[in-house]
């Protein structure tokens, strides 16, 4: 579809935006948008931002198929006392120190190796890891400030969206937990094990 409006106009610059909205955030005043060779207005800044190469996913099976782009080496991702997490990545052929970003607009939680989801959330207060749904939970109200650099820019992760509470989930005793929204990732199905409804 993107080829073909593209090739209606061939004098607009061919790319496309998502401006995600956030529908729990009270604060939150933005409303979702896409756009088509044009900027959201008052996003003018993104263009101006480096360009990093959209490559080919190393796939093991076709629907593993995305946009992806390499965070920097060494320094991808930074944890919550503002040190960077040493990465490796799971993806065949990913460059030593780097981690593969899927860009999917449509996708709840992120995802990466098991070693850096422990190094986010293992020194958590509270934290524990749960074996049956492969994630950690933790006492809901923490605010963890994480980041990922991608072309030396710094792009930090809103707190909401490290630790999550839409999932309704209790621990053995009936206490409510929130679940550490950057999960551990797994070839070749990259799905989660928390229910599809936060998919």
């Amino acid at each position: 579809m993107l080829f073909r409006i593209f090739e209606q106009n061939t004098t607009s610059q061919n790319f496309i935006s998502f401006l995600l909205d956030r529908q729990s955030d009270p604060g939150d005043t933005v409303t979702g948008q896409i756009t088509v060779s044009e900027v959201v207005p008052g996003y003018e800044n993104v263009t101006s931002m480096p360009q990093l190469a959209v490559e080919l996913v190393q796939k093991l099976v076709d629907e593993n198929q995305h946009w992806q782009i390499l965070t920097d080496k060494n320094v991808g991702v930074i944890g919550p006392d503002g040190q960077p997490i040493p990465v490796d990545s799971i993806v065949p052929n990913c460059p030593d120190g780097q981690l593969v970003a899927v860009l999917d607009s449509g996708f709840t939680l992120p995802q990466v190796p098991r070693s850096v989801s422990d190094a986010i959330y293992g020194r958590v207060q509270g934290a524990v890891y749960d074996t049956n749904i492969q994630a950690w939970t933790m006492p809901c109200g923490q605010l963890l400030n994480i980041s990922f650099n991608f072309g030396g820019v710094n792009i930090p992760i809103h707190p909401f969206d490290t630790v999550n509470n839409d999932f309704d989930y209790t621990d053995s005793n009936g206490n409510p937990k929130c679940i550490g929204a950057v999960r551990i990732s797994s070839l070749p199905s990259f799905r989660s094990n928390v229910p599809d409804r936060a998919l």
